[in-house]
């Protein structure tokens, strides 16, 4: 496994909204959620981020306990955690989100989340759902496809790479 970082160019990239949007408040985000949950009938839904999964309900929630950068006060009840700085993918965190998946297990990771989203699809199982903050609009919704796993595989490809021993 390795350790993955973002370089400054493709940062741009990483802020497009990826998969459904669901804007519009908490109100609105939770009914168009519930929605949309109950036509698809995912297999597991995985929240990633503190505000989704503080809002929504998920099988699998990971988060850091920040929400803009910003300590909060309660932190969601979790068995895993691990250790992911900002603009990192650490090859720590893959095997930690495998076993959540595989036990529907919640995760804290100390440092940022945020670009947890790709490992988090790359190993999940078509019928899932992924769903992660966009900040000041709501939630993204990515429904876990074949052609999904290869777009984030492409964008893996543009992090700089260092081998882990």
């Amino acid at each position: 496994m390795k350790t993955y970082f973002l370089p400054k160019e493709i940062r741009p990239e990483l802020r497009k909204i990826w998969g459904i949007p669901l804007f519009n408040g908490e109100e609105e985000v939770l009914n168009k959620f519930q929605q949309f949950a109950q036509k698809k009938r995912f297999k597991t839904i995985i929240t990633v981020g503190d505000y989704c999964s503080f809002v929504l309900p998920s099988d699998i929630k990971i988060f850091d306990g920040k929400i803009k950068r910003e300590k909060i006060r309660r932190l969601l009840k979790f068995s895993l955690r691990c250790n992911n700085p900002p603009g990192t993918i650490q090859k720590g965190v893959w095997p930690v989100i495998r076993k959540a998946i595989k036990n529907k297990e919640n995760v804290f990771i100390e440092g940022e989340e945020d670009l947890l989203v790709i490992p988090t699809v790359l190993l999940s199982e078509k019928n899932t759902a992924v769903i992660y903050g966009f900040p000041e609009k709501g939630v993204c919704l990515i429904e876990v496809s074949p052609r999904v796993k290869k777009t984030f595989k492409e964008l893996l490809k543009k992090f700089s790479l260092k081998c882990g021993k």
